[in-house]
């Protein structure tokens, strides 16, 4: 699975640099699916939307200007809720700006809304 997402990452940040807007993208998950969720309530994705399912599924998606590099994180570092500081230092860029892409006990989620609930989990990725 960390292939698929890994793959995904780099296929956005390559079109974002090539100047593409539109970008369809092949095979597609669930965890996929939920992180384009959580890039789209963040505004780093405009809007995506599932084509078709079929042959391991393609999902088109729209990117948005602030959008402009997204990587995964390897190997996937459990974080604890104290912890969020300090891989928000090696991950991001600034302070503020960005996020980290986690997956939690209630679900995919940024570090921002874990630090807000008080949880922690596992790293996925980071998108900036």
């Amino acid at each position: 699975m960390s292939d698929i997402v890994t793959n995904f990452f780099s296929h956005l940040t390559n079109c974002a640099r090539r100047g593409k807007k539109e970008v369809y993208y092949r095979p597609i998950s669930k965890l996929i699916l939920n992180i384009l969720e959580v890039m789209k309530r963040h505004g780093y994705v405009e809007s995506y939307e599932v084509v078709t399912w079929e042959k391991g599924g393609v999902v088109k998606v729209v990117l948005s200007d602030s959008f402009n590099k997204a990587g995964a994180i390897k190997p996937r570092f459990p974080v604890q809720k104290r912890d969020w500081e300090w891989y928000e230092k090696i991950y991001l860029p600034a302070r503020d700006f960005g996020i980290l892409i986690v997956s939690t006990s209630q679900g995919v989620m940024s570090n921002k809304e874990a630090k807000k609930l008080g949880i922690g989990g596992v790293l996925i990725g980071y998108v900036y």
